[in-house]
């Protein structure tokens, strides 16, 4: 028997179109609102992950019977990059909060893409509002559980879709 982490291919967010969904609104939102390209490489699975990344948005996703949570993880030169290409360059260094604020914005962009698209071909799923933060404030993950992590490069610099499945 294998000790490699596997996933159960009937929980809906593994759906192609739900991961599809998310990773379309990224690249969507990123290239319209901020003229910036991301791409996807190939995602992993694992039990147990840190982000590298200095900055998080997360929500909690309900497709009942199943829950989960989506974090998007983002280098905060990444964000200051996004940020300025959206409201053109500060003149001041932007405080964290404001970077927070901004990623928030645009993060709420991605679900709502992300949730138009599935719901247009009949997926109902849930979704809170996005919470940003500073990665070392994300919620812990309590209990065994399974991380599917799909990587994507903006301006070279690795970023992170995190995808709990409860």
């Amino acid at each position: 028997m294998s000790a490699a982490t596997k996933l159960n291919p009937q929980h809906p967010f593994l759906d192609r179109d739900v991961i599809l969904s998310l990773a379309n609104g990224v690249t969507e939102t990123l290239q319209t609102m901020a003229q910036t390209v991301a791409n996807f490489e190939k995602p992993f699975v694992a039990k147990e992950w840190q982000t590298p990344c200095q900055i998080a948005v997360f929500l909690e996703l309900n497709a009942d019977p199943y829950h989960g949570q989506v974090r998007f993880h983002f280098d905060s030169s990444v964000a200051r990059g996004i940020i300025d290409k959206m409201l053109g360059p500060q003149v001041e260094e932007m405080k964290m909060d404001e970077i927070l604020d901004g990623v928030g914005e645009i993060s709420n962009i991605f679900f709502g893409l992300a949730k138009t698209k599935l719901n247009t071909i009949g997926f109902k799923l849930n979704m809170s509002t996005p919470y940003p933060c500073q990665s070392a404030d994300l919620p812990a993950i309590v209990g065994e559980k399974t991380l599917l992590i799909i990587p994507f490069r903006v301006e070279q610099a690795l970023c992170y879709v995190e995808l709990i499945l409860y």
